[in-house]
């Protein structure tokens, strides 16, 4: 239950910190607008779990292009 006050606690200041460079990249155009935040850390949090060297970079391939291809034949 600690942990899961802290996570509750970390939470907005979190999202509020991620959801800053992502606004400028959309100024600039670097990426599209309208992404929350919460939504951009969730997918990223796939790559805490990764292992390191090379079967962890082919997992994080396989798993960005399925999150960017989706379950397209």
């Amino acid at each position: 239950m600690a942990a899961q006050k802290v996570i509750s606690d970390t939470y907005a200041p979190v999202t509020g910190a991620a959801a800053r460079p992502l606004k400028a990249c959309e100024r600039d155009g670097s990426v599209r607008s309208g992404l929350d935040a919460a939504d951009v850390l969730l997918l990223m949090g796939f790559l805490w779990r990764v292992g390191p060297g090379g079967e962890g970079l082919a997992q994080a391939r396989r798993i960005m292009e399925l999150a960017i291809d989706g379950f397209r034949p």
